[in-house]
């Protein structure tokens, strides 16, 4: 089964589940008994007209011809028929198009709305459906016979909806009252599109959602369809106050149809990545990157859309001001270069911010507990001030009289459970919306929760991080922790997944919807350790979303003292074990890089074979030339012509990198049997320096630590030992080989 079909099958599931009364047999009998119900007819009339109900409204429709708005109006007002028609859409009787109003409650669910209006409501199913799922729905739609039967299917329920009477005039809604609005199969039917859009707009708040559906052409059954394109929504989006989140036109039984997906308010704003430049020529231009080396070729709307971004833009000022590309060709454009990472997109700061209970699981530590909670009250949050909750894991003393005086939450355990099952404890009682968490070993920064809180913004987002930083240095073992500290997930924002360059983020900065903790059941309290990332693996199978978000920070007082980091390092690769069992895709994979392991292999071989040693070497230098070779004519295609010396040191710079990793997985995984090894085959000794000094060398000064080259090389040394038998012990008790046998890759 395609994902197409899949989705559609689950699609009609949801819908049928929704809609089919108990003690029916099936959607269709369901919606025939219950209009037949509701008009107090028998069954069988009922459904012989709701076959050919479509036929009568387009005989209908021909037969008066309205043409002015009044006269539209009039005819939607009064024709009975559309009871028959809707229902036998909705039971699927002409196509799967109605489905798409399943897809409008799965997004209502992912942009997290609370109020909904189901504008051009019908006979109220959308509105049933989104009842369901916990929303405060509105129905509005201009037929007073419709409304009343949505009512009475409401009441038959027991499900309580507001429901207004358009009026067939100027239309008129609540101002910003609905987080989302959806509008399936009803634009079409308006003579004046642009006037509904701007008032669907008006009754948006702040960041609300509009949905709409339209058929992709003209239809012979359906001649009440006064227009088709959606472009003639997307030409008024600047004038009624909205952004293109995204455009889709796909095919099914009746045709092709389109939907859109609008938000009120500015819109993203885009910006090109550091180091890339764009190259005018002729055909257009060419966007080049030298690290990785790689030239994207644009054509000449492409090329003009990017090159008058001058900072940063939204999609509508670029379109407005290239006039060259349409607004939902730019938007796709847009996001695909920023999910290549060669643009950036900033999302805009929340219209509305969710209210935030804060988590500090806490054992022991006054002082440090004390200076974490004094840190969060002083955070700069636009919202309701949020909720802290600080939960004493049993600690003796206990933390209470520490705390004294700090408008807090105290809940205490009576015995010391470790911090999964303290974070449990406090999520059950939390009020927020949104929970964070923080270890009371940390200081928040007065931004932490605005930066995180916005990243929840994006449709999708349920999770998000921020990094973890040290304090100023007061040793060399600190001095080296502030810059290799397992915590730091480094500078650079993104996406997190086992795709993505960050796998998870740590627990103690990290941002959860309530809603999702609480479908996964919260950390697993089984886990003393790896349970956040247990935790967020779990969500990124159940659907959610990740953002690490480099620039909301938190300083950790990490461990000062040798034996402490040892450990602790020992502790954290014991778990590797245990996640690799919970969740058996996220093997690890070593690439194995060809002309580096020629290479090796030339240096070993070269006392004692050294023909072979040389053919090793000739066939890695031959590789390293064709590859030169090809990239240069790569980039000839695309016209960019470079320096022979500039893409033959790109290429070296690739195979660096290519070095370090291979250096980094071994040092961390196989470096005492190597070195055994080598200790028996001295021949090889030269080989392994090489993979066990390349990586420290080269974090050494890419990090810039405050301490000397040799003492780093040896506290990284110690550190990757201690994690390898951290990772063997691990083994051990699990009884499982999993992380030492990862995933095998050839690289070049």
């Amino acid at each position: 089964m395609t994902v197409a079909a899949a989705n559609l099958s689950a699609r009609s599931h949801v819908w049928a589940t929704a809609l089919t009364l108990a003690g029916q047999p099936d959607l269709r009998r369901s919606l025939v008994a219950e209009l037949a119900a509701y008009l107090n007819q028998p069954e069988a009339p009922v459904e012989a007209r709701c076959r050919i109900a479509a036929t009568e409204l387009a005989a209908a429709w021909q037969e008066s011809a309205p043409t002015q708005p009044a006269a539209i109006n009039a005819f939607y007002r009064q024709a009975d028929t559309y009871l028959y028609d809707l229902t036998w859409w909705h039971a699927l009787g002409h196509d799967n198009s109605v489905l798409a109003q399943v897809e409008a409650l799965e997004l209502a669910l992912t942009h997290h709305a609370r109020t909904a209006l189901d504008f051009g409501s019908g006979i109220g199913s959308l509105g049933l459906l989104l009842a369901q799922h916990g929303l405060h729905v509105t129905l509005a739609d201009l037929n007073p016979q419709l409304n009343a039967y949505a009512r009475w299917r409401f009441a038959q329920r027991g499900l309580a909806a507001n429901i207004l009477d358009l009026p067939p005039g100027a239309l008129e809604l609540p101002a910003q009252a609905f987080d989302f609005i959806s509008a399936v199969d009803v634009l079409e039917h308006l003579p004046n599109p642009a006037a509904t859009l701007t008032a669907l707009a008006k009754a948006l708040r702040p960041g609300g959602t509009l949905y709409i559906h339209l058929p992709g052409a003209p239809d012979l059954a359906h001649p009440m369809h006064l227009w088709h394109q959606p472009a003639v929504l997307l030409r008024h989006l600047g004038r009624a106050g909205l952004w293109l989140e995204g455009a889709n036109t796909r095919l099914g039984q009746q045709g092709a149809s389109s939907t859109l997906v609008l938000r009120r308010g500015t819109g993203p704003r885009y910006e090109l990545n550091v180091g890339l430049e764009l190259r005018p020529d002729a055909a257009g231009g060419v966007l080049l990157s030298r690290h990785p080396l790689v030239a994207l070729r644009l054509n000449p709307p492409a090329f003009d859309l990017l090159a008058s971004l001058k900072g940063a833009a939204t999609a509508l000022e670029l379109v407005a001001e290239s006039r060259t590309l349409s607004l939902n060709a730019a938007t796709n454009f847009l996001d695909s270069l920023a999910q290549r990472r060669l643009l950036l997109r900033h999302m805009p700061s929340p219209s509305v911010w969710p209210t935030v209970s804060i988590i500090v699981p806490a054992h022991g530590r006054p002082a440090a507990t004390r200076a974490c909670v004094e840190s969060l009250l002083a955070l700069e949050y636009p919202g309701e001030p949020p909720e802290i909750l600080v939960v004493d894991d049993a600690s003796e003393p206990p933390l209470a009289p520490a705390l004294a005086g700090l408008p807090v939450r105290m809940l205490r355990l009576a015995v010391n459970s470790g911090q999964s099952v303290a974070r449990n404890h406090a999520a059950a009682e939390a009020k927020g919306d949104v929970l964070a968490f923080i270890d009371n070993d940390c200081v928040a920064a007065a931004d932490w929760l605005t930066m995180l809180v916005a990243a929840l913004d994006e449709p999708g987002v349920e999770l998000a991080g921020g990094r973890v930083v040290a304090p100023p240095p007061t040793g060399p073992v600190a001095a080296f922790e502030a810059v290799r500290s397992p915590l730091d997930m480094g500078a650079v924002s993104g996406a997190v997944g086992p795709d993505e360059p960050l796998s998870y983020m740590p627990s103690c900065n990290l941002l959860v919807r309530r809603g999702l903790l609480l479908r996964l059941g919260g950390f697993d309290p089984a886990m003393q350790l790896g349970e956040d990332v247990d935790l967020i693996w779990r969500a990124l199978q159940a659907g959610a979303q990740a953002r690490y978000v480099a620039t909301s920070t938190v300083v950790h007082h990490h461990r000062v003292q040798l034996g402490a980091l040892l450990r602790r390092r020992a502790d954290y690769a014991s778990s590797e074990a245990d996640l690799q069992r919970r969740h058996p895709t996220s093997q690890r994979t070593l690439v194995l890089p060809q002309v580096t392991l020629l290479l090796l292999a030339a240096l070993v071989s070269a006392k004692k074979a050294w023909p072979l040693s040389l053919a090793f070497g000739a066939t890695a230098l031959g590789r390293l030339g064709i590859e030169i070779g090809a990239k240069r004519r790569d980039l000839s295609k695309n016209g960019v012509t470079l320096p022979p010396q500039d893409v033959g040191g790109a290429v070296l710079q690739a195979h660096r990198a290519a070095l370090y990793h291979l250096g980094a997985n071994v040092t961390r995984y196989y470096s005492l049997p190597l070195l055994a090894i080598g200790l028996r085959w001295p021949a090889s000794l030269p080989a392994l320096a090489i993979l066990l000094l390349t990586p420290p060398i080269i974090d050494y000064y890419r990090l810039q630590p405050r301490l000397a080259l040799p003492h780093f090389i040896g506290l990284y040394w110690l550190e990757l030992t201690a994690y390898q038998l951290g990772v063997w012990g691990g083994c051990w008790q699990r009884r499982t080989f999993r992380p030492l046998w990862p995933k095998l890759r050839w690289g070049r």
